[in-house]
């Protein structure tokens, strides 16, 4: 009772809500101002043609809905007939000697007619439940719409990061190699370096330039990605608020089984496969009210403006108002098999939602899994990272120092320079990924991102 209310509430407000607007122009990029994730997410969603999308299906539905509850109420409609008719009519021979006589009228017939449908054992009732269900359905394909395009600018938002993290990693391993080889050249000056370490320093030197250049192209494809999903034009000069600094998300609180199960609830797909079999099961319903007859009244008030005459003689008037009352009743004995074909459809089609729902079940509590388990390794690795980058730091300040004082070697502050790029790159791709695992359990239990309310159509 409590899904079938919430169903019919569904209706009722989808239907009753206005007619949306016309399509307001593309939200303009402000130069000079930065845009932080949750300014992102509402620009896609103004220019989304997958929410607009959904949107509209929604609204169809709910319209659809409205037509179905039409067909509790009588239908009222005027019509008017009006003409002239001449009518050869035979008569006896001893009557009439020509054995014929021509009948002229001329007739307006003005008339208000009722119909109503006053019992059909349920068959309206079946088929507004099955209206209700599909209108509950469209409206959450519009949150589960909502919540993809959240993630999906989320994961770009991110990976951005990621990439211009890895470019700031890019340019501090540029300047790390640059003042490794002013030290390889003060120490080659004074004679103390070889030429294979000054040319050892000029190719790392190099690398670090090359590595700039490859991170500056990979951040500027990650921000062609995200300015794509968000629906703006390629080109467009699009700046972006880093989430450098932003805390690290919270570990998940519970066990999965608590995630599993709150998916099962929540999630857009798994509610509307389930919408989709009680759509199914309403179809059914409607399938087997055919088998059964069906009672109706309709009722008519008229004018009737006519003349008559005969063979030409004097016109006979009447203008007179008239009416008419019937009870109809109707039960189709044979049809072909048309009715139980149509009861087999129905009956296919709700044990194939009922296998769907099955399947996007078992689908959901893979995903939450796998999203559970890819943000607990994320958070772990995250702060791994972190601690590797920090400690990586220390070592090659001290390779650098111990180089300088002719107390280390060059492979030694080689190796070190090395190892600090790469845990500074990995700091970053791991901070990344962090955040997009805790977008991806959001989704995969049918929320928002972290922190960011679902909206509402």
């Amino acid at each position: 009772m409590h899904a079938e209310a919430r169903l019919r509430r569904c209706a009722l407000v989808l239907a009753l809500l206005p007619l949306p607007a016309p399509a307001a122009p593309p939200p303009a990029v402000i130069p000079g101002q930065s845009y932080d994730l949750a300014a992102l997410i509402d620009m896609a969603e103004q220019l989304s043609p997958e929410t607009s999308e959904a949107w509209n299906e929604a609204r169809a539905a709910a319209a659809a809905a409205g037509i179905a509850r039409s067909a509790y109420l009588p239908q009222l409609a005027i019509e008017a007939l009006g003409g002239a008719q001449r009518t050869p009519l035979a008569a006896p021979s001893n009557l009439v000697p020509k054995g014929y006589f021509i009948s002229d009228t001329r007739e307006v017939l003005p008339t208000l007619t009722a119909k109503w449908l006053l019992f059909d054992f349920g068959r309206r009732d079946a088929v507004l439940d099955r209206a209700n269900a599909q209108t509950f359905v469209a409206n959450v394909a519009f949150t589960g719409a909502h919540q993809k395009l959240v993630y999906t600018v989320s994961h770009d938002y991110y990976a951005l990061g990621a990439s211009t993290g890895k470019l700031g990693a890019a340019k501090k391993g540029l300047e790390t190699a640059r003042i490794d080889n002013e030290a390889v050249s003060e120490r080659r000056r004074r004679g103390v370096a070889t030429s294979v370490e000054q040319a050892r320093s000029d190719r790392q030197l190099a690398q670090a330039r090359f590595a700039v250049v490859r991170a500056q192209g990979a951040a500027d494809i990650a921000q062609a990605t995200l300015i794509a999903d968000i629906g703006l034009p390629a080109g467009t000069a699009l700046q972006v608020a880093g989430s450098t600094g932003q805390a690290l998300p919270l570990p998940p609180a519970s066990r999965v089984d608590t995630y599993v199960n709150e998916a099962l609830s929540e999630r857009p797909d798994l509610i509307a496969a389930r919408g989709k079999i009680e759509a199914a099961e309403a179809t059914i319903r409607e399938a087997t009210a055919d088998f059964r007859p069906t009672v109706g009244a309709t009722g008519q008030a008229f004018f009737n403006d006519g003349r008559l005459r005969s063979d030409g003689g004097p016109w006979s008037s009447v203008h007179r108002p008239g009416g008419a009352i019937f009870l109809q009743f109707s039960w189709t004995l044979f049809d072909g098999g048309a009715r139980r074909s149509k009861l087999a459809l129905a009956t296919a089609e709700r044990d194939a939602a009922t296998d769907a729902y099955r399947h996007s079940r078992d689908v959901a509590g893979k995903q939450v899994a796998e999203a559970f388990s890819t943000l607990q390794t994320a958070l772990a690795s995250a702060t791994a990272a972190a601690e590797v980058t920090r400690t990586a730091t220390i070592a090659h300040d001290a390779a650098l120092a111990a180089f300088r004082n002719g107390l280390g070697t060059f492979d030694d502050l080689a190796g070190e320079a090395s190892a600090l790029s790469t845990a500074q790159a990995d700091d970053e791709d791991a901070r990344a990924d962090a955040f997009t695992a805790a977008a991806a359990l959001a989704l995969a239990t049918g929320q928002s991102a972290p922190g960011m309310p679902a909206r509402s159509p």
